[in-house]
């Protein structure tokens, strides 16, 4: 099904929104603000493939918006739409990170031309970028694709004080597996293990990924350590039904997975988060032993930006995976 682009048009004149309205008709779904800030929200629920900015608006004015949204949105073209047409303001817009710039009135089939440029190199930059991030064994997406996502994940987490949770798998003595079966057959694995992963994790709004060889990923938006455990151990059950033979594994007489869970609820913004305890979980015995909270930080410590509290949740997880394995393997480990 082909992709229909969305524009966001922003300008806080309501003549000028109907003007870009009548000559983009039929270029994709148009969308409009008219502030700064009303866009920001607008993009972060659905970001769309191209941007038109007016530079003069009250309040967060168009130079300030721009910065805003390429700071957090750089794969997305802005393109100014200004009356302003001297040298000084179309500088000041490259700088603020535009990638076009129009001056007002603004001549119609100009407009359209660089639109439909700016469209088709963002559908081209993101076939790029879509490649780039996949995993060519599996499909699924790739360890940069997994790290990108954290990263955008933890900011949108930190906005609403929503939990973010990440599983990290392992499929048991793969080595070992490669070694008896041979190279085909471990990739093959590989493959049916991934499409398992990602049919018992189908919410779009969750990644499921290939952190490296045998080693997989699925990140969590919004889901605590509850939500998270019980999914893990679906994942486990579901990799143990494909009943894949594994004769030289002391784990199962099947290909089975360890699955390591860390959660994380950022808390007063994206300096800090929360806790909680840690458990385990297997296919023999499903109760779980909760240890003491803990908190981030010490007090009076200076606060982790969020990029470093995202990176604490990779290592959680695999802290989580390792007593997984360190259990006996085939198993769930939870650590909060």
């Amino acid at each position: 099904m082909k992709h229909e682009a969305k524009i966001l048009i922003i300008d806080d004149e309501p003549a000028a929104i109907q003007m870009m309205r009548k000559t983009l008709q039929g270029m994709g779904v148009l969308r409009y603000a008219t502030g700064g800030q009303e866009a920001l929200e607008l993009v972060a629920n659905d970001p769309p493939d191209l941007i038109l900015l007016d530079a003069n608006m009250p309040g967060m004015d168009g130079f300030a918006t721009c910065h805003a949204l390429q700071e957090a949105y750089p794969d997305i073209p802005v393109v100014f739409v200004t009356a302003s047409g001297d040298f000084a303001h179309e500088i000041r817009a490259l700088e603020a990170g535009a990638s076009d710039f129009i001056t007002k009135p603004i001549n119609p089939p100009v407009v359209r031309a660089r639109v439909a440029m700016h469209l088709r190199f963002k559908a081209q930059s993101d076939l790029l970028r879509d490649l780039s991030h996949r995993d060519p064994l599996t499909g699924i997406a790739n360890r940069r694709a997994l790290e990108e996502r954290l990263t955008t994940e933890w900011r949108r987490a930190a906005r609403h004080q929503a939990p973010l949770s990440l599983l990290m798998l392992d499929v048991d003595h793969f080595k070992a597996y490669n070694d008896h079966y041979g190279h085909i057959a471990g990739d093959a694995c590989l493959e049916r293990v991934a499409e398992a992963l990602t049919q018992t994790i189908g919410r779009a709004e969750d990644l499921v990924a290939r952190y490296g060889g045998e080693e997989f990923a699925a990140l969590l938006a919004g889901s605590g350590p509850g939500e998270a455990l019980a999914l893990a151990e679906k994942v486990r059950a579901a990799v143990q039904d494909l009943a894949i033979p594994h004769a030289h594994s002391i784990a199962s007489e099947w290909v089975s997975v360890s699955i390591g869970v860390a959660s994380l609820v950022p808390g007063g913004g994206a300096a800090s988060a929360t806790r909680g305890g840690a458990g385990a979980l297997d296919g023999a015995d499903e109760s779980v032993a909760t240890g003491a909270p803990g908190d981030v930080g010490q007090p009076g410590a200076a606060s982790p930006s969020g990029f470093q509290i995202s990176q604490e949740l990779f290592e959680l997880a695999d802290q989580a995976l390792y007593a997984a394995k360190q259990g006996g393997r085939n198993r769930v480990y939870v650590q909060q």
